[in-house]
């Protein structure tokens, strides 16, 4: 069963740096995408209309980090990073606040 080897932790980061957001998977079998407040932000490393966002990692190790670059106070945000189902395997999800502090 598909479960998580490290969940996102709650960030709190000033305005202008760059946000980590780390998740790992064991047995990762379906596909994984974030979410920003309930938006799907999509399955891929680069995210349409998000150009600081990107996952970094390595899908083969169940590697999937949300990086956000030059952080803005539209970011703060929950976010949550999600494993769809697949055959036996359930959906799962795990979440983290970012927040983030003006200059």
């Amino acid at each position: 069963q598909q479960k998580f080897r490290l969940i996102p932790g709650d960030l709190v980061v000033a305005e202008g740096a760059e946000a980590l957001l780390r998740c790992e998977i064991h047995n990762a079998a379906g596909s994984v995408q974030w979410t920003k407040d309930g938006f799907a932000l999509g399955f891929t490393q680069s995210i349409p209309g998000y150009p600081r966002y990107s996952v970094l990692g390595d899908s083969g190790q169940g590697i999937y980090n949300l990086r956000i670059v030059n952080v803005t106070l539209e970011d703060d945000a929950e976010y949550q990073c999600q494993v769809g189902p697949y055959m036996h395997h359930k959906l799962i999800r795990a979440k983290a606040r970012l927040t983030v502090i003006g200059k």
